[in-house]
């Protein structure tokens, strides 16, 4: 009886943390990004506490989840990354949103930059993602930025440009029509709840493996 109710505890409590993980990490993300925006932390703390914190504690949460044969629930940790990355990035957005200052100005020059990342698989395939960004140099009014970096060429050289940047500098510009605060956050909820969603069903799934791979006691007569 002990040794049921034991797991029976244990079955739980892992179950409420493949449910508390993804929400926490994304809370976590978004939190020291916001006292990174609206308070006195700097560079290194925002990287640090916002981004590989989280990212390294759901890492964990799936490494020992897969060791002890949960699939599901180390599943959890991808849609639970993404969700603290946009609730990272929701944060600048929301800034500009909050206190921001659109002016127009002028695009000088336009460099492009390309960066190709490789990784290999676990079936030792490499794979190659190329990423382009675009650095505008800028001619703004007086406080306004003198660069700009976005995926894609909203106008050409010359041609001006509606951008909404941080006075106090602590947010980097965007581009006016660049700027999703509302929808970041959206979507951060949605993938924190599906990661919650797989938790729960990976708990459920852990707890009923268990039980049906423990040995029946024999009946007495």
């Amino acid at each position: 009886m002990a040794r049921w109710h034991g797991g029976w505890i244990r079955g739980l409590s892992r179950t409420a943390t493949a449910l508390a993980a993804p929400p926490l990490a994304a809370a976590l993300a978004f939190g020291v990004a916001w006292e990174s925006a609206y308070g006195s932390l700097g560079t290194w703390a925002f990287f640090l506490g916002g981004l590989l914190l989280p990212l390294a504690l759901l890492g964990r949460h799936a490494a020992l989840a897969a060791r002890r044969g949960a699939p599901l629930i180390a599943l959890s940790a991808l849609p639970a990354g993404l969700g603290a990355i946009l609730a990272l990035t929701s944060v600048g957005h929301g800034v500009l949103e909050d206190r921001g200052v659109e002016i127009g100005c002028v695009v000088l020059k336009i460099t492009e930059h390309t960066e190709t990342d490789s990784s290999m698989d676990a079936e030792g395939h490499w794979t190659s993602t190329t990423r382009t960004s675009y650095d505008h140099l800028l001619d703004c009014p007086a406080g306004g930025p003198e660069h700009l970096d976005t995926a894609s060429r909203p106008v050409k050289e010359g041609e001006s440009l509606a951008v909404v940047y941080d006075p106090q500098g602590k947010v980097s510009p965007r581009a006016a029509g660049d700027v999703h605060g509302w929808g970041l956050r959206t979507a951060a909820g949605i993938a924190v709840g599906t990661a919650m969603l797989l938790g729960l069903a990976g708990g459920i799934r852990e707890a009923y493996e268990k039980r049906r791979r423990r040995p029946r006691r024999p009946t007495r007569r």
